[in-house]
């Protein structure tokens, strides 16, 4: 039995050859690691946890990024439990994640046959504040705030609340709608990892807003 045959053999045969390849690879530090900008079908990436957002009953959800850009990390099955173990700031190494463009822009995928650890390495990343594809980040001045709604989604409750930033209108939802209830209209405010969806800004477990005053530590 050859050495792809034994990996092969360690997932209960539920991998092809191609996948057995790709881990043979990592392990023995064969495999080229891109850059999340790159990030395209099978990836191994290195990058740092940005943010955490919710863990769901499959998946777990959070924001990575590398001196290339940022993007949104999906933990799959087993592995969104690792995320209970990671604290933002901290970089990880992925081996096998799957790139695809999904409702978040560019997104990470770690499943069943992929692997996601934490490293010793200091990973620079840098913030760009202007509306574009995927997830990005805004700043600007809280012109207006409405009423929180609550609305059903699967049969869970939610919450969801529009501001007014500078002209735009930003739909927050659950957490980011009570955060905003601590700021005042008229308080600059920075808007982080949040997207489009439908046309609309939206910001979700792993966006935040923090007032202008308080952002100097991040």
């Amino acid at each position: 039995m050859n050495e792809i045959e034994t990996e092969i053999e360690k997932f209960d045969w539920l991998i092809d050859e191609e996948t057995a390849r790709l881990l043979l690879m990592e392990k023995n530090k064969l495999i080229e690691r891109k850059k999340i900008k790159e990030a395209e079908g099978n990836v191994a990436i290195d990058a740092k946890i940005e943010s955490k957002g919710k863990i769901y009953e499959k998946k777990a959800i959070a924001v990575i990024g590398d001196e290339s850009g940022h993007c949104v990390l999906k933990l799959w099955d087993e592995n969104k439990k690792i995320l209970n173990y990671l604290n933002e700031g901290d970089c990880v190494r992925i081996a096998n994640g799957i790139a695809r463009t999904g409702i978040y822009g560019l997104e990470i995928n770690v499943g069943k046959f992929g692997s996601i650890s934490k490293i010793d390495k200091k990973i620079e990343t840098k913030i760009k504040f202007e509306e574009g594809d995927g997830i990005f980040c805004l700043k600007g001045k809280i012109e207006k705030k409405f009423p929180t709604n609550l609305f059903i989604d699967e049969n869970y409750e939610k919450f969801s609340r529009k501001i007014i930033v500078d002209g735009k209108e930003i739909y927050l939802f659950d957490e980011r709608a009570k955060d905003v209830s601590k700021i005042n209209e008229g308080s600059d405010v920075i808007l982080l990892w949040i997207y489009k969806r439908n046309g609309k800004i939206c910001a979700t477990s792993f966006s935040k807003i923090i007032q202008k005053q308080h952002s100097e530590s991040h």
